[in-house]
Protein backbone atom coordinates (compact mmCIF):
# COMPACT_ATOMS: atom_id res chain seq x y z
CA UNK A 1 0.00 0.00 0.00
CA UNK A 2 1.44 3.32 -0.70
CA UNK A 3 0.68 7.22 0.78
CA UNK A 4 0.51 9.60 -1.94
CA UNK A 5 1.99 13.24 0.05
CA UNK A 6 0.17 16.24 -1.10
CA UNK A 7 1.57 17.78 -4.49
CA UNK A 8 2.94 21.62 -3.69
CA UNK A 9 0.37 22.77 -6.54
CA UNK A 10 1.07 26.49 -7.61
CA UNK A 11 -2.55 27.08 -6.41
CA UNK A 12 -1.85 25.91 -2.70
CA UNK A 13 1.32 27.94 -2.66
CA UNK A 14 -0.51 31.12 -3.51
CA UNK A 15 -3.08 30.39 -0.35
CA UNK A 16 0.05 29.52 1.65
CA UNK A 17 1.70 33.08 0.71
CA UNK A 18 -1.82 34.86 1.03
CA UNK A 19 -2.47 33.62 4.71
CA UNK A 20 0.77 34.16 6.23
CA UNK A 21 0.86 38.09 4.94
CA UNK A 22 -2.29 38.17 6.41
CA UNK A 23 -1.16 37.02 9.42
CA UNK A 24 1.81 39.55 9.70
CA UNK A 25 -0.71 42.34 8.96
CA UNK A 26 -2.59 41.54 11.90
CA UNK A 27 0.58 41.53 13.85
CA UNK A 28 2.05 44.36 13.17
CA UNK A 29 -1.78 45.98 13.60
CA UNK A 30 -1.81 44.69 16.75
CA UNK A 31 1.22 46.15 17.55
CA UNK A 32 1.24 49.38 16.49
CA UNK A 33 -2.21 49.82 18.51
CA UNK A 34 -0.16 48.19 21.48
CA UNK A 35 2.70 50.88 20.82
CA UNK A 36 -0.19 53.66 20.67
CA UNK A 37 -1.65 52.31 24.13
CA UNK A 38 1.70 52.54 25.34
CA UNK A 39 2.34 56.03 24.01
CA UNK A 40 -1.23 57.10 25.66
CA UNK A 41 -0.16 56.23 29.00
CA UNK A 42 3.14 57.52 29.41
CA UNK A 43 1.66 60.76 27.72
CA UNK A 44 -0.91 60.99 30.98
CA UNK A 45 1.25 59.97 33.19
CA UNK A 46 3.98 63.13 31.94
CA UNK A 47 0.55 65.03 32.43
CA UNK A 48 0.10 64.15 35.88
CA UNK A 49 3.30 64.26 36.81
CA UNK A 50 3.25 68.39 35.53
CA UNK A 51 0.19 68.74 37.25
CA UNK A 52 1.25 67.54 40.48
CA UNK A 53 4.17 69.79 40.46
CA UNK A 54 2.71 72.58 39.64
CA UNK A 55 -0.08 72.18 42.26
CA UNK A 56 2.95 71.26 45.02
CA UNK A 57 5.15 74.80 43.77
CA UNK A 58 1.69 76.90 43.92
CA UNK A 59 1.58 75.56 47.77
CA UNK A 60 4.79 76.06 48.46
CA UNK A 61 4.66 79.76 47.16
CA UNK A 62 1.66 80.42 49.19
CA UNK A 63 2.99 79.04 52.20
CA UNK A 64 6.13 81.64 51.48
CA UNK A 65 3.95 84.37 51.04
CA UNK A 66 2.19 83.61 54.24
CA UNK A 67 5.27 83.37 56.61
CA UNK A 68 5.28 87.30 56.70
CA UNK A 69 1.90 87.62 57.76
CA UNK A 70 1.76 85.19 60.09
CA UNK A 71 5.47 86.64 61.59
CA UNK A 72 3.24 90.26 61.43
CA UNK A 73 0.33 88.39 63.36
CA UNK A 74 3.32 86.58 65.76
CA UNK A 75 4.72 90.07 67.03
CA UNK A 76 2.17 92.45 66.74
CA UNK A 77 1.86 94.32 70.06
CA UNK A 78 -1.72 95.43 71.66
CA UNK A 79 0.01 99.13 71.89
CA UNK A 80 1.24 99.27 68.36
CA UNK A 81 -2.35 97.94 67.24
CA UNK A 82 -3.95 100.94 69.31
CA UNK A 83 -1.48 103.23 67.73
CA UNK A 84 -1.94 102.56 63.97
CA UNK A 85 -5.76 102.29 64.66
CA UNK A 86 -5.60 106.10 66.46
CA UNK A 87 -3.37 106.99 63.64
CA UNK A 88 -6.50 105.47 61.09
CA UNK A 89 -8.83 107.25 62.69
CA UNK A 90 -7.01 111.11 62.67
CA UNK A 91 -6.04 110.08 58.33
CA UNK A 92 -10.02 109.87 58.11
CA UNK A 93 -10.54 113.06 59.74
CA UNK A 94 -12.29 111.82 62.82
CA UNK A 95 -13.15 114.03 65.47
CA UNK A 96 -11.27 114.92 68.24
CA UNK A 97 -13.91 113.15 70.82
CA UNK A 98 -13.75 110.36 68.73
CA UNK A 99 -10.23 110.10 69.04
CA UNK A 100 -10.19 110.51 72.62
CA UNK A 101 -13.26 108.10 73.11
CA UNK A 102 -10.75 105.09 71.36
CA UNK A 103 -8.02 106.06 73.31
CA UNK A 104 -9.37 106.00 76.36
CA UNK A 105 -10.95 103.29 76.01
CA UNK A 106 -8.64 100.86 74.07
CA UNK A 107 -5.85 102.43 77.23
CA UNK A 108 -8.22 100.82 79.77
CA UNK A 109 -8.49 97.37 77.58
CA UNK A 110 -4.59 97.39 76.65
CA UNK A 111 -3.53 97.89 80.95
CA UNK A 112 -6.21 95.31 81.75
CA UNK A 113 -4.52 92.70 79.57
CA UNK A 114 -1.09 93.43 80.34
CA UNK A 115 -1.34 93.90 84.12
CA UNK A 116 -4.02 91.18 85.05
CA UNK A 117 -4.10 88.61 81.99
CA UNK A 118 -0.36 88.76 81.00
CA UNK A 119 -0.96 89.92 77.43
CA UNK A 120 0.84 92.00 75.12
CA UNK A 121 -0.10 90.76 71.61
CA UNK A 122 -3.35 90.95 69.80
CA UNK A 123 -2.44 87.46 68.84
CA UNK A 124 -3.05 85.93 72.58
CA UNK A 125 -6.09 88.02 72.83
CA UNK A 126 -9.63 85.83 73.69
CA UNK A 127 -13.01 86.39 74.03
CA UNK A 128 -12.74 84.73 77.76
CA UNK A 129 -9.69 87.64 78.36
CA UNK A 130 -12.67 90.56 76.91
CA UNK A 131 -15.17 89.14 79.32
CA UNK A 132 -13.01 89.27 82.29
CA UNK A 133 -11.80 92.89 81.16
CA UNK A 134 -16.03 93.58 81.31
CA UNK A 135 -16.55 91.74 84.56
CA UNK A 136 -13.53 93.81 85.91
CA UNK A 137 -15.23 97.32 84.54
CA UNK A 138 -17.73 96.70 87.33
CA UNK A 139 -15.98 96.18 90.06
CA UNK A 140 -13.16 98.18 89.80
CA UNK A 141 -13.88 101.93 90.27
CA UNK A 142 -13.28 104.48 87.52
CA UNK A 143 -11.32 107.55 87.29
CA UNK A 144 -13.47 109.67 90.29
CA UNK A 145 -13.40 106.68 92.13
CA UNK A 146 -16.77 105.53 91.77
CA UNK A 147 -17.95 102.22 90.24
CA UNK A 148 -18.58 102.69 86.50
CA UNK A 149 -22.18 102.75 85.37
CA UNK A 150 -22.98 100.18 82.41
CA UNK A 151 -23.57 102.83 79.72
CA UNK A 152 -19.77 103.55 80.47
CA UNK A 153 -19.02 100.09 80.04
CA UNK A 154 -20.99 99.55 77.02
CA UNK A 155 -19.78 102.67 75.28
CA UNK A 156 -15.59 101.02 76.00
CA UNK A 157 -17.14 97.39 74.47
CA UNK A 158 -18.33 99.40 71.46
CA UNK A 159 -14.80 100.78 70.96
CA UNK A 160 -13.48 97.47 71.55
CA UNK A 161 -15.07 95.74 69.22
CA UNK A 162 -14.57 98.41 66.56
CA UNK A 163 -10.93 97.79 67.31
CA UNK A 164 -11.11 94.00 66.81
CA UNK A 165 -13.10 94.46 63.46
CA UNK A 166 -10.17 96.64 62.26
CA UNK A 167 -7.56 94.19 63.03
CA UNK A 168 -9.26 91.17 61.18
CA UNK A 169 -10.06 93.91 58.12
CA UNK A 170 -6.04 94.62 58.04
CA UNK A 171 -5.42 90.88 58.39
CA UNK A 172 -3.46 91.44 61.32
CA UNK A 173 -5.26 89.02 63.57
CA UNK A 174 -7.48 85.52 61.58
CA UNK A 175 -10.34 85.48 63.50
CA UNK A 176 -12.29 88.08 65.47
CA UNK A 177 -12.14 87.38 69.48
CA UNK A 178 -15.20 89.67 70.24
CA UNK A 179 -17.24 87.36 67.51
CA UNK A 180 -17.85 85.25 70.91
CA UNK A 181 -18.28 87.72 73.31
CA UNK A 182 -21.57 87.92 75.36
CA UNK A 183 -22.16 92.21 74.56
CA UNK A 184 -22.46 94.22 77.66
CA UNK A 185 -26.59 95.34 78.03
CA UNK A 186 -28.10 97.65 80.45
CA UNK A 187 -30.27 96.47 83.38
CA UNK A 188 -33.32 96.53 82.87
CA UNK A 189 -36.07 98.56 84.93
CA UNK A 190 -38.96 96.80 86.08
CA UNK A 191 -42.05 98.59 85.78
CA UNK A 192 -43.67 99.18 88.88
CA UNK A 193 -47.68 99.44 89.54
CA UNK A 194 -49.00 103.12 90.36
CA UNK A 195 -49.93 103.47 93.92
CA UNK A 196 -52.09 106.15 95.92
CA UNK A 197 -48.99 106.87 97.56
CA UNK A 198 -46.36 106.91 94.30
CA UNK A 199 -49.22 109.04 92.11
CA UNK A 200 -49.56 111.68 94.29
CA UNK A 201 -46.35 113.65 93.28
CA UNK A 202 -47.49 113.36 89.38
CA UNK A 203 -51.26 113.41 90.03
CA UNK A 204 -53.51 116.86 90.90
CA UNK A 205 -55.62 116.12 93.63
CA UNK A 206 -59.26 115.67 92.82
CA UNK A 207 -61.19 118.78 95.08
CA UNK A 208 -63.99 120.51 94.70
CA UNK A 209 -62.17 124.01 93.67
CA UNK A 210 -60.53 122.00 90.93
CA UNK A 211 -63.43 120.59 89.84
CA UNK A 212 -64.73 124.05 89.23
CA UNK A 213 -62.46 125.20 87.12
CA UNK A 214 -63.79 122.66 84.42
CA UNK A 215 -67.43 123.88 85.05
CA UNK A 216 -68.40 126.26 82.02
CA UNK A 217 -68.97 130.10 82.85
CA UNK A 218 -72.65 130.33 81.38
CA UNK A 219 -75.18 128.10 82.56
CA UNK A 220 -76.14 125.25 80.34
CA UNK A 221 -80.05 126.63 78.79
CA UNK A 222 -82.89 124.44 80.22
CA UNK A 223 -83.75 123.40 76.76
CA UNK A 224 -80.91 121.75 76.04
CA UNK A 225 -81.53 118.86 78.50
Amino acid sequence: MTTHEPKNTPKTGEKTRRARAGSTHVTEARAAAQRVKLDDQAEAREQETATAAAALKKARNKKEQGKPQAARRATATIARAIDDYLLDHEGGNHSAKTLEWHRTALGLMRSYFERERGITLVGEIEAADINAWFAHMRKSPGGHGKVRSERTIQTYARSARAFFHWLVRRETIGENPFDRVTFPRSASRSSRPLTPTSSSGCCWPVTPRACSRWTPRHPTPSWWT
